[in-house]
């Protein structure tokens, strides 16, 4: 942990490579984020890993979607509230899903109007944080194209105004949304409420041609880029470490050595961002 900042490793299928690093390089991270799908539960390798690291535990549930109405109720959040409480879970992270969950029988208008779905993703967090009793995440969803050139910080904003419910900024699918919905570089406003953000993903990405335009897509098994460091940077100095923040690499296929490198970079950048903050601390624009 450097100041209020813990770094940790997103893990799915079979990522135990990283309590293998772990082992021979003599190094630890704070937490592991894993990709639970809660009817499954988790696995004992999950398990394993999290205690060669000495690290804590936070849940990525993967089969919700916090796009459609009521996901905050029934014996699905029963059983993921059970799993928070054995595995002594400290938050929960997941995105809008603007995507079809399940078998397609039926249809649902796609792409969700993020104006509405805001305030669908803000009652289920809600209602999930308080029946788990750990913080509710809202990360924002990659996207390659939405209508009407919605804003994502408007929707960030809505989806996380609650008591139990946080912010997880994915700086891998701001880049995308800006780019592939407004064909623009990122901007971050100052007005925005960071003092919510109490993660942030970093991840890698490709680009791809499709229709005559350039379109950026999420990859963790590419390199995480400069730009992402720049943005990450920038939300520091924005938000400060005054509360903890954890940030989280999704990496997941990738061997340890490619997580000491961006441990590395997240150092500088927190760096940086610390030589540009004025001594106060203080919020004078917001």
């Amino acid at each position: 942990m450097i100041g209020g900042v813990s770094i940790g490793v997103a893990v799915e299928a079979a990522c135990d490579q990283y309590a293998r690093g772990a082992a021979s390089q003599g190094w630890v991270t704070d937490f592991v984020e894993y990709g639970v799908h809660t009817a499954v539960g988790i696995p004992d390798w999950v398990v394993e890993t999290r205690r060669a690291l000495g690290s804590g535990l936070t849940l990525h549930p993967l089969d919700l979607n916090m796009a459609q109405p009521e996901q905050g109720t029934g014996p699905w959040v029963e059983s993921l509230a059970s799993l928070v409480k054995e595995h002594e879970v400290s938050a929960l992270v997941s995105d809008a899903g603007f995507w079809y969950l399940g078998r397609r029988e039926g249809t649902w208008f796609r792409p969700p109007d993020m104006n509405v779905a805001a305030a669908r993703c803000r009652e289920s967090a809600a209602a999930i944080a308080a029946a788990c009793g750990v913080p509710f995440r809202v990360e924002n969803p990659p996207l390659e194209w939405l209508p009407n050139s919605p804003s994502l910080w408007s929707f960030l904003d809505e989806a996380s105004d609650h008591e139990g419910v946080q912010i997880c900024l994915d700086l891998s699918h701001v880049l995308q949304f800006e780019r592939n919905v407004h064909g623009r570089s990122p901007v971050l406003s100052r007005s925005f409420p960071w003092e919510r953000v109490a993660e942030i993903h970093l991840a890698g990405y490709v680009r791809a041609e499709y229709g005559g335009r350039t379109v950026y897509l999420d990859q963790h098994l590419a390199d995480i880029p400069a730009e992402e460091y720049r943005l990450l940077s920038q939300v520091v100095e924005l938000r400060g470490t005054q509360t903890p923040l954890g940030i989280c690499l999704e990496m997941e296929p990738r061997e340890p050595g490619a997580f000491v490198a961006a441990v590395d970079n997240i150092h500088a950048a927190i760096g940086a961002a610390a030589g540009r903050r004025p001594r106060t601390h203080a919020h004078q624009d917001r």
